[in-house]
């Protein structure tokens, strides 16, 4: 059965586990049905939709008559097509709300469930988009017409995304959340993301990871703005032996690693087959030793000795308190204080830090020696209970 959550403070409610249709942009209706429906089936909703082409959209379009409500479709303003038929990222507004609209006639709709700010790296084109008249008051207008449940911005590096995240305009941040990218510095280019320069560098200064992509996660948990992870698979690199990272997880171990983050909300891996989309699945009945994604300890660069990673190794506890959970809200509140959106979370678990028994069992467990009983005093106090 599909995990349930709610979307940061949008209030929509979806699965933890979503599908990106990127793959799916030149294939036939068949084929695409095929995936689609597999996702479907396991109780799927979350569909990221960057997609500027006729084809994918006209399928999914198709797919969805007659059973709109099945359907959460994550679509982006400014992913537009030249006139040659080649993908484009445009911040002209016209253009980019043309093929938004056209988005809606194809998919046969009123509304898209998220709309995303398309692609934006660098702090000179969140100025751009975010500017009077630039494709950002676009979005919040749609949003507040019925057009757009959420608005959001996809983006690879950190500064821009901060600044997005920061301004208070965003509901959702869609961003890449794998360990092999979190290796590496947040202004990383995309390109070099699956270059060997960037990971090489580390082994040769002897590097430790560079935290600023966590501390962009926790500014978004702080701030209530839902991450939709993207890329949980490095695109699938991981899986090889001789990536340059090291690191090689199955499906299973990534998602575990990626829906542990604070602030992710929703994982939507790029399936091309049905078979991979049950790849994915699998992290629903999974047993906790397949989840287990402590390998990346034999990463030297990864020297995690005391940094919480979420794993949950440390359970059960006797009281019954999460502890990655307890210790993802810790860490935001560390950050910049106890924010509204950290209160109410920290208000929904089931048992708060001040029932921790003092046992210790928990730090026997934890393959990152995290002082936890420490960390769940200084949570009582942060936040009162």
């Amino acid at each position: 059965m599909m995990k349930s959550i709610l979307l940061g403070r949008t209030g929509i409610e979806t699965g933890v586990i979503g599908l990106g249709l990127e793959h799916l942009q030149n294939a036939s209706y068949e084929e695409t049905a095929a995936v689609v429906e597999t996702a479907l089936d396991a109780g799927v909703r979350y569909m990221e939709l960057f997609c500027p082409g006729a084809n994918i959209r006209d399928h999914i379009g198709r797919l969805m008559k007659g059973r709109r409500d099945r359907f959460q479709i994550q679509g982006h303003i400014g992913a537009c097509l030249q006139d040659d038929g080649q993908y484009l990222r445009s911040r002209d507004p016209v253009r980019a709300e043309r093929h938004a609209e056209d988005l809606l006639r194809r998919l046969g709709t009123d509304h898209v469930d998220t709309l995303m700010v398309h692609f934006v790296d660098e702090l000179e084109e969140w100025a751009e988009v975010s500017a009077p008249g630039g494709i950002l008051e676009i979005a919040l207008r749609w949003k507040e017409q019925g057009k757009a449940g959420a608005v959001g911005m996809s983006s690879h590096k950190v500064g821009a995304a901060m600044a997005a995240v920061e301004s208070g305009l965003l509901d959702i941040l869609m961003f890449p959340v794998n360990p092999a990218f979190d290796l590496l510095p947040g202004e990383t280019k995309l390109e070099a993301l699956w270059e060997a320069d960037p990971y090489t560098g580390l082994k040769a200064t002897g590097s430790q990871p560079v935290f600023s992509r966590r501390d962009l996660f926790l500014t978004c948990q702080r701030n209530g703005v839902a991450i939709v992870a993207m890329k949980p698979y490095a695109g699938g690199w991981v899986f090889w032996p001789e990536n340059p990272s090291g690191i090689v997880l199955s499906p299973v171990q990534c998602l575990q690693y990626t829906l542990s983050q604070p602030g992710v909300c929703v994982a939507v891996p790029g399936c091309k087959t049905p078979e991979e989309v049950q790849a994915s699945l699998a992290w629903l009945t999974a047993s906790e030793e397949e989840k287990d994604f402590s390998a990346i300890l034999g990463k030297t660069d990864w020297n995690l000795t005391g940094s919480c990673m979420y794993c949950n190794h440390c359970l059960p506890c006797p009281v019954g308190i999460d502890i990655a959970a307890t210790t993802r809200l810790l860490d935001g509140a560390r950050q910049q204080g106890v924010s509204p959106a950290l209160a109410t979370a920290y208000d929904r678990l089931l048992a708060t830090a001040s029932a921790c028994l003092f046992c210790g069992d928990c730090e026997t467990r934890c393959p990152f020696s995290v002082p936890i009983q420490a960390n769940m005093e200084q949570a009582a106090a942060l936040f009162g209970k």
